[in-house]
Order: structure tokens, then C-alpha cells, then sequence
């Protein structure tokens, strides 16, 4: 095995606002890593929870806590943390999220390809709480990408990165991520991978390294946001390194996905009439399908699908 000296520290950016429920056992997935050269950046977000006392509980000096006194969104947040960075590169976790152990010896690995300035991998959904229906307990494998792009395009048309199976090269990164970034608290991780892939390639890995807790929240809050976000960041696609026919696609596309969660919107607000003359707009495929049949429910079965 190398020694410290010859592997690369890697920071972990843990984001945390309200986050003492999971945060321990995300804690604890970083230091049962096979992978010991790393730190943690722990940015808590204007939250009065126990984060502070569970992050000092472990007693581990390469755990670094700040404090935000005012709340911003998630992106100025991230980039916060970023900013207090030390290594060579940053890898991201969700407080509610945790890692498999051998994640970062397997990323780490990745960028021995100088060209390669993220890399991603497989995921688990695991479901639990308010997004358990009936009692069931739900896992899900997501796939992320099948082989190195530098196709900014594939990855726009298709997203599949979960934000804490992410790592980067943190020299790239600081050369193209935004500051100040913008107020996105729902894409930003989308923003962030392809801002970074203007600079280099991203290398997936087809294997499950992090699971993501699902646990249901404000589902017509996280709606909202994400109507808006979409709205703006689709209103400068025109920046980004692409044909006429690619950003054309795109727009479509997002035009597609912002009326989706519109018609979303629309039904959890018990809103039927509403959300049918959105689905006219939609081109007839099965997703169109889809959401006239949950219209259409019967009420008592109505308000046990439309957050799933």
C-alpha cells in the first residue's frame, strides 16, 4: 500500500443544514474508508441543530467545521466549503447520504488519466420514512454513464451523477466554477459538472459506491425550485460549447422537463383540471400517458401517487 506521502489528499465536502439525523452515519462511512489520506470540510448553513457536537464527537483533526451565520443557497454553499479545501481533490457527500469503503480508493485511482477531471460512479436509492409507501422498504441501483465522455451534450441529455458519488480534480474545478455561483439550491450539481467538463473529461464508474437516502421532504417546495431553476438555467444554455442542433435539443428537452414538473406542481396541489391542460402540451409519449392515468385516479388512490 502507498503511504500517505505518495497519494493525494482528497477533501470531502459535507454540506449541512439541519442535518444531525444522518450526519453521524455519514460521518463515519469517511473514516471507514480504505482511503486514509483525506479530510472533511463540514460547512454548517445558519441550522441550530446537534452538527457541531456530532462532528466534534468523533474527535478526528482531519474533521474541519465551520460555521455560516446566514443562510445561502446550496450552490454558494458548496463553493463555500470548496474555497476552504485543501487537496488535490474534493469529493462531495451529502449529510443524508453515505459511502461504501472502498469509494475513495477506487476514484482516486480514476485520475491517474491527466485528462480525467471528474469522475462519477453507480449509486443506491434507498427509500425510507415519508417516501416509503404501504410499509415497504425500496432500493434501487441507478447507472450512471457507461464509458469517459467529454460529450457535454450526453451528459446534459441524459443526467445521471449523483452528487455524492462525485470527485474532481480541485485545480480544474477552481479554474471554471463560478464565483459568485448562482442561486440554485436544486441543479446545481448539474451546473457544477458541466462547467467542469468544458476542461477535461468525466470517467464513471460502474460500480455502486454511495447510497442516497430518500426520505421524502417538502415535495411542493422542492417543485417550485426546481420549475425556477430550470427556467433560468435553460434561459443561458446559448453559453455553453455546443452545435445549433445540440442546443436545440437541450431546449426542447428542459421545455419538456419544466412542463413535467409543472404538471407535478399541479397535482399536489389537488389541482386535476390544471395539470391536464398541461399534459396537451406535451408531446404524446408515455410519460404523457402516465400523468393523464394519475389524473384520471380515483380520489382515494390520487394522493398515494402523486408524490412518487
Amino acid at each position: 500500500m502507498k503511504s500517505l506521502e505518495t497519494t493525494p489528499l482528497v477533501s470531502v465536502v459535507m454540506n449541512a443544514y439541519y442535518s444531525e439525523d444522518y450526519l453521524a452515519e455519514a460521518i463515519e462511512s469517511v473514516v471507514a474508508q480504505t482511503y486514509a489520506n483525506w479530510e472533511i470540510i463540514l460547512w454548517e448553513n445558519e441550522s441550530s441543530d446537534r452538527t457541531r457536537e456530532i462532528s466534534e464527537s468523533f474527535n478526528d483533526p482531519r474533521i474541519r467545521y465551520f460555521f455560516a451565520a446566514e443562510k445561502v443557497s446550496l450552490y454558494e454553499s458548496r463553493m463555500n466549503a470548496f474555497s476552504k479545501a485543501r487537496g488535490e481533490l474534493v469529493a462531495f457527500l451529502d449529510c443524508d447520504d453515505f459511502w461504501m469503503p472502498e469509494k475513495l480508493s477506487i476514484q482516486v485511482a480514476v485520475f491517474t488519466d491527466p485528462h480525467c477531471v471528474i469522475t462519477c460512479s453507480d449509486f443506491i436509492i434507498q427509500s425510507e420514512g415519508n417516501a416509503v409507501k404501504n410499509g415497504q422498504f425500496r432500493k434501487q441501483r441507478v447507472a450512471t454513464y457507461e464509458r469517459q465522455t467529454s460529450s457535454l451534450f450526453e451528459v446534459a441529455m441524459h443526467y445521471r451523477v449523483g452528487m455524492s458519488s462525485l470527485m474532481v480534480r480541485s485545480k480544474s474545478a477552481k479554474s471554471v466554477w463560478p464565483w459568485p455561483p448562482p442561486a440554485y439550491s436544486k441543479i446545481e450539481d448539474m451546473d457544477m459538472v458541466l462547467r467542469l467538463m468544458t476542461v477535461g473529461l468525466l470517467a464513471p464508474v460502474a460500480k455502486p459506491l454511495m447510497v442516497y437516502r430518500w426520505h421524502g421532504g417538502n415535495f411542493t417546495l422542492q417543485t417550485n425550485n426546481a420549475i425556477a431553476e430550470l427556467t433560468d438555467w435553460a434561459a443561458s444554455i446559448g453559453e455553453l460549447p455546443l452545435s445549433t442542433d445540440e442546443k436545440h435539443l437541450l431546449m426542447e428537452k428542459f421545455n419538456i422537463d419544466i412542463l413535467n414538473l409543472q404538471c407535478h406542481q399541479m397535482l399536489l396541489a389537488g389541482n386535476r383540471s390544471g395539470a391536464w391542460q398541461i399534459t396537451q402540451q406535451m408531446p404524446f409519449n408515455l410519460r404523457r400517458i402516465k400523468w393523464s392515468l394519475k389524473i384520471m385516479m380515483p380520489s382515494r388512490l390520487f394522493q398515494s401517487v402523486i408524490s412518487s
